[in-house]
C-alpha cells in the first residue's frame, strides 16, 4: 500500500496483485519482497526490497517474454526526490502498521485489487493448489478465494497467482 499510495501521489495510479506486485495497465510495474528475522533481545528485523520498473526497453520485454510496465517520467525525476517520496511513504505506512496492523490497510488494498472478482488459480511450484474467484484480502492480509467448496483464506510464502485463461 505504501508504494501504491506514494506512486498515486506522484500521479501514477496502480493496482495490486496479491501477494506482492503492483500493476500498471495490467502489466507488472513493481515487485516487493519482505524478509523478517527475530532480532537479538526481542523484536524483529525486517528487510524490504522494492523493484520498480522506471524504464522498460523493448529488448528487456523480449527477454522477459511478456510485457512489463514502466513509468519513464519518474525516471526523469531527481533520484533523491523520488527516493525521499518513497521512503516517506514507507515510513508513514510502517508507523501505521505498527499501531494498527494490516487491518488498517485492508479496505484500501481491496480498492486497488487488480483481480477482484476474477477467476484465478493459485500455483505452488507450478502445481495448481486452488481455483476460485479472487475476493480481496482479509484484515490479516490473507487472500480470500471463493472456491466451489466455499471461501478459503490463503497465506503462503511461495505462491504464484494467475488469472485463469
Amino acid at each position: 500500500m505504501a508504494l501504491a499510495e506514494t506512486l498515486g501521489a506522484l500521479g501514477q495510479q496502480v493496482q495490486l496483485k496479491w501477494p506482492n506486485d503492483l500493476l500498471k495497465d495490467g502489466d507488472k510495474l513493481a515487485g516487493i519482497l519482505v524478509e523478517t528475522q527475530s532480532a537479538p533481545g526481542g523484536g524483529t528485523w525486517t528487510v524490504i526490497g522494492i523493484g520498480l520498473n522506471l524504464l522498460m526497453p523493448d529488448e528487456m520485454e523480449a527477454q522477459l517474454g511478456r510485457s512489463a510496465a514502466g513509468v519513464p517520467w519518474l525516471a526523469r525525476m531527481e533520484r533523491d526526490v523520488l527516493m525521499a517520496a518513497l521512503l516517506d511513504g514507507l515510513a508513514a505506512a510502517l508507523t501505521e502498521f505498527t499501531a494498527r496492523g494490516f487491518a488498517a490497510f485492508a479496505a484500501r488494498w481491496n480498492l486497488r485489487h487488480a483481480w477482484q472478482g476474477e477467476t484465478v488459480v493459485l500455483l505452488d511450484n507450478g502445481v495448481v493448489r486452488h481455483e476460485g474467484r479472487a475476493a480481496g484480502v482479509d484484515d490479516s492480509g490473507r487472500l480470500l478465494l471463493d472456491t466451489d467448496d466455499g471461501r478459503i483464506t490463503v497465506m503462503a510464502g511461495d505462491v504464484s497467482l494467475r488469472v485463469k485463461s
